[in-house]
């Protein structure tokens, strides 16, 4: 997968110690910024990057800051992301998707128990601005739905597992509606809707939210629906240990009282302790 990154603040380099293979659990420490007397290094999923700036303004924690794209399975999310984790690497804290922090946790690149969910958006269905909005209450609706449209776009990153291993198998849909669809890069989905391209996009809420010439009949309903969920987690290198995990707490704090209104991102529905 092509890595494409975009640097907010220059990551500085530094040479940490240590082995990943031995990284020990967690030891949670209490929940003070103060413990961040180092700047933290913070690798961030690019699809966070909306969510930092909107905390930013209560963000007293020094960090640096680098974002990876992040388009693509959650496997390749996670390759991609390793080699910044890596022995030599210079990364306190990780934000990412929570499957793609589990899975590098499993490779013990992070630290076991850092993970905190922090933010999720849900799975939303779009059609082209000025087209009617057909229901979507039901699983009846979302069948017809993909039944009716002629073309269906649907991302090639966070949600393409769901969309093709669960959601249409179980409307017994898969070659119905895969035989239609476009599996894209992201953003592309949007524009594709927008222009025309695809009658019907399968999208992040979060990344609909922020498209022109879309219209957003709603989110996937109850029993089909998904969230992806973003988190936090302490990186097996980590220099700022104790800052990393005062910033994934704030993180988690912060995003669970901010009005996500119009935004597409909202806390996740039920916060878990981090594991």
């Amino acid at each position: 997968m092509p890595r494409r990154r975009s640097l907010l603040l220059c990551l500085a380099a530094a040479a940490l110690a240590g082995c990943a293979s031995d990284v020990p659990d967690f030891q949670r420490a209490p929940d003070d910024e103060a413990l961040a007397s180092l700047p933290v290094k913070v690798l961030m999923i690019q699809g966070f990057a909306d969510v930092h700036r909107a905390l930013a303004g209560r963000l007293i924690i020094p960090t640096q800051i680098q974002t990876e794209a992040g388009y693509g399975t959650i496997p390749a999310i996670a390759l991609a992301v390793a080699p910044y984790l890596q022995e030599g690497a210079s990364v306190d804290v990780v934000v990412a998707p929570v499957a793609v922090l589990e899975q590098l946790q499993a490779q013990s690149l992070l630290r076991r128990g850092s993970i905190v969910p922090v933010v999720q958006t849900p799975l939303a269905a779009a059609v082209q601005a000025g087209r009617a909005a057909p229901p979507l209450q039901s699983e009846q609706d979302v069948r017809a739905l993909l039944q009716s449209a002629r073309t269906v776009a649907y991302p090639s990153s966070e949600g393409s597992a769901f969309i093709e291993q669960q959601l249409l198998p179980q409307l017994g849909m898969a070659d119905t509606v895969l035989s239609k669809s476009i599996k894209v890069f992201g953003p592309q989905v949007a524009q594709l809707v927008a222009r025309g391209d695809a009658e019907l996009g399968l999208q992040l809420r979060s990344e609909l939210q922020q498209s022109a010439g879309t219209r957003i009949i709603g989110d996937l309903p109850a029993p089909l629906a998904y969230a992806a969920v973003y988190g936090a987690a302490v990186a097996g290198h980590a220099t700022s240990a104790a800052g990393g995990q005062a910033l994934a707490r704030f993180y988690q704090r912060e995003a669970a009282q901010h009005d996500w209104a119009g935004t597409g991102w909202e806390a996740p529905a039920a916060q878990r302790q981090p594991y």
